[in-house]
């Protein structure tokens, strides 16, 4: 049976999950975003292509302090994650295996507290994001803009 679960829009966003604070460029938008603690958690749960139900095994996992509600506070931090472009939801008939095989492997080694899952979003850079490195930069290279034309 297929479960739905949450996948990066890996075509146009990159990310980098530092210390448990992930760090996410949209290059479609040129907007990039920081997601620490427990939205660094769901943000590697949907690298993984996992469901709710596997997501929330993570948070539990790896929190303290996680409220009675967590499982609708990560589904609004999944829906604003699609609402800016940077996952999408599918069903997958795989996801329950996926579940089960991170379930098993999951470490308990760094248990930090539950704060609500928070996107911070930027767009001070948009610019250079957005600059096409090869065909709108001055001889000097990247990030020298050329001159409108």
């Amino acid at each position: 049976m297929a479960r739905r679960v949450w996948q990066v829009q890996s075509e146009h966003v990159m990310a980098e999950v530092l210390d448990g604070e992930a760090v996410i460029i949209d290059m479609a938008s040129g907007r990039y975003h920081a997601a620490a603690g427990v939205a660094g958690t769901i943000w590697e749960a949907v690298t993984a292509g996992r469901s709710l139900e596997g997501i929330l095994a993570d948070v539990r996992r790896l929190h303290s302090g996680v409220p009675e509600d967590a499982g609708e506070r990560v589904v609004r931090f999944l829906d604003e994650l699609v609402a800016a472009g940077l996952a999408v939801a599918v069903d997958d008939a795989a996801a329950q295996s996926r579940d089960d095989a991170a379930a098993q492997s999951g470490e308990d080694s760094h248990v930090t507290p539950w704060r609500d899952p928070a996107l911070e979003s930027h767009d001070d850079l948009q610019d250079l994001l957005l600059l096409d490195p090869v065909h709108e930069v001055t001889e000097a290279g990247w990030p020298h803009a050329a001159p409108p034309q």
